[in-house]
């Protein structure tokens, strides 16, 4: 008699339960000598500090991932001293934040700041000109998420003023 479900039946049937599924373009398994995880270990990784060309303040970015001949995206978590933020900036495919301690602001161009902390998730839009940072007294760490398109992830502008930081005036 044979088992009601075999090892590799029963493993699919966990990943399902967990809410993981299988997709048709699912990468095969590797070829001996071909591709292989790989771990990205943290003492491995490329941590700098924000250049002022692109950010007022202090601020740390730990490049989490790149883009690569099999991946569009990149991941890096940021984070903002108190009155840190970035110049304006836009990014072809859209970013998404995930804020994951403390408190700070967000701000599309013409529109009003907007307060983010830890558990929000902000999508601003391919080509939408942003600002993010932290508030003027606490810190805020995010993760930063976009896709590289025609090989750039981002467009900087301009800094944001201190007044446009205050949100004193519209954002123009």
């Amino acid at each position: 008699m044979r088992p009601l479900l075999t090892p590799s039946a029963l493993a699919l049937s966990a990943l399902a339960l967990l809410g993981v599924t299988a997709c048709a373009s699912a990468p095969k398994p590797a070829e001996p000598g071909g591709d292989t995880i790989k771990v990205n270990h943290k003492a491995e990784r490329k941590i700098f500090s924000g250049t002022p060309d692109k950010f007022t303040g202090e601020v740390t970015v730990d490049m989490l991932f790149t883009p690569t001949s099999h991946r569009r995206a990149s991941g890096a978590t940021v984070r903002f001293s108190p009155g840190a933020r970035t110049a304006w900036h836009s990014h072809p495919s859209g970013q998404t934040l995930v804020v994951t301690e403390g408190q700070g602001w967000v701000q599309q161009r013409g529109g009003e700041r907007v307060e983010m902390k830890p558990g929000d998730v902000i999508w601003t839009p391919p080509g939408v000109e942003h600002w993010h940072g932290a508030s003027a007294d606490a810190a805020v760490a995010h993760i930063a998420l976009q896709d590289q398109v025609g090989g750039k992830v981002v467009e900087w502008g301009a800094h944001v003023t201190d007044a446009q930081y205050q949100g004193e005036q519209a954002a123009q």
